[in-house]
């Protein structure tokens, strides 16, 4: 019986573990996204811009990989959506 109390313990403390994780993920991509959010496409020129509408795109899916390990499924097909959008106007 005891041996199974600390079985279920120690699968707790990592799924806690995880969820600090993808909790993490998540902030440091928002983050990233409100941050990147502040500039206007005119402030930058030459090949910039394209490549920060790359890095929006890689942490909305890195935000949507999070949200979906959380089980937070609306966020993550908002974040979908927002994704998409971009990557229409990309290509």
């Amino acid at each position: 019986m005891e041996d199974r109390r600390a079985e279920k313990s120690c699968e707790e403390a990592c799924e806690s573990l995880k969820r600090q994780d993808y909790d993490m993920a998540l902030q440091h991509c928002t983050e990233a996204l409100l941050s990147l959010g502040q500039y206007s496409m005119k402030d930058f020129t030459g090949p910039c811009p394209l490549e920060i509408e790359h890095i929006k795109i890689e942490s909305l899916l890195y935000r949507i990989a999070s949200f979906l390990q959380l089980k937070n499924y609306g966020q993550a097909d908002e974040d979908c959506r927002h994704g998409m959008c971009k990557r229409r106007a990309l290509f």
